[in-house]
């Protein structure tokens, strides 16, 4: 009995992972599996073309994205056609999912909008989706309300992200509010049929975002620490609970915010938002040469061996985050995330594998 609870625990920390490319080429309904590899990366929703050509006192913010090109060209973040560019280019990183940052918003062309074409063009490209709420300390009505309308909208979206069915959302400073607070959130959404998949991002605080296991599947973050304690909460809790959580690492090409105003602190230095050791992994930020920092936070996040790898970010450009392709970089950060895509699945050695055992007939 003890080896079989071993066993069941080993795959559940994913100790055992096989490669599953795709959800849909194993239960089109049902999403992934638990134990799936799965990269993610966040997206952002609102760019509009006078942010790119406007100076701050003409109400754009050219000056925060000096140095910038998108290959796409100065973009508002609703068209049809810039999303569908975009996710090609997540195709070709070879990621899943799109966690699209979002809050409730109904006016034409706000994130409620673009959402629903976010979904129209991933459910073509094979991409799923998920969102990363906003507004996680917002009054606990309004996250009920904002939760029901998006999980209720898209749970039986073909683009839905799913994990064994149920439907995943993301919630962002989720710390706002107590464990049972948001495990009350979660047993209302059950009551009105919709049992998700919820995961707490940007959630270590200092150790206490574990406190938050149980009505959270997931912490993601930065910390490779988190192993430990998504381990420690399934031998202790989570095989009982029939809730067990996943680590999910996230890897990132960078952070600079000194290059946006509203970060600088009236000593003149910056907030601390983000990854903020720019010398960490031995190598200097901005990337020297390109990609040292992003290959250092990737390793960083396989020494943790994670259930799921988060991208921060596709094209959060104010923060100099972002894999989007730019006429600076071309296509350096995404082909790089393929190439980490395809370690972390297995699937480069699964190829090196196969070309031996050709060689060899």
């Amino acid at each position: 009995m003890k080896k079989v609870a071993l066993l069941f625990l080993a795959v559940y920390s994913g100790l055992i992972s096989g490669v599953v490319p795709s959800a849909s080429a194993a239960n089109p309904s049902g999403g992934f599996a638990f134990t799936d590899k799965v990269v993610l990366a966040y997206y952002y929703i609102w760019y509009d073309e006078g942010k790119w050509i406007k100076t701050a006192a003409e109400g754009g913010r050219r000056e925060g994205l000096e140095g910038l090109h998108p290959l796409v060209g100065a973009y508002n973040s609703w068209d049809p056609t810039i999303i569908d560019k975009h996710l090609e280019q997540m195709n070709r990183a070879l990621i899943d999912a799109v966690a699209v940052s979002w809050w409730y918003d109904t006016k034409a062309n706000g994130t409620n909008d673009i959402l629903d074409t976010v979904f129209e063009k991933a459910a073509a490209r094979g991409l799923k989706v998920t969102i990363d709420y906003e507004h996680g300390r917002a009054e606990l009505q309004t996250v009920n309300h904002d939760l029901f309308y998006f999980l209720n909208r898209y749970k039986d979206h073909p683009a839905m992200l799913k994990v064994e069915g149920r439907p995943v959302v993301m919630i962002w400073t989720a710390w706002a509010h107590t464990p049972a607070q948001w495990q009350g959130v979660f047993d209302k959404l059950e009551k009105a049929g919709i049992n998700a998949f919820p995961i707490m991002s940007g959630s270590y605080q200092n150790g206490r975002g574990r406190s938050y296991l149980g009505p959270f599947r997931s912490l993601a973050d930065f910390m490779k620490t988190m192993r430990g304690h998504i381990d420690e909460y399934n031998r202790t809790k989570g095989l009982e609970n029939g809730k067990p959580a996943q680590h999910h690492a996230t890897i990132s090409p960078g952070y600079d915010e000194t290059r946006n105003p509203g970060r600088k602190t009236s000593g003149g230095g910056y907030k601390g938002a983000g990854w903020k050791d720019r010398t960490k992994f031995g190598v200097n930020y901005p990337d020297n040469p390109d990609g040292a920092y992003y290959r250092g936070t990737f390793e960083a996040a396989m020494s943790s061996n994670p259930d799921w790898l988060h991208i921060s970010t596709f094209n959060e450009l104010y923060e100099f985050s972002h894999i989007e392709a730019t006429f600076e970089h071309g296509y350096k950060y995404i082909d790089l995330t393929a190439e980490f895509v395809r370690e972390f699945k297995g699937l480069k050695q699964q190829r090196q594998e196969g070309r031996a055992g050709a060689n060899t007939d």
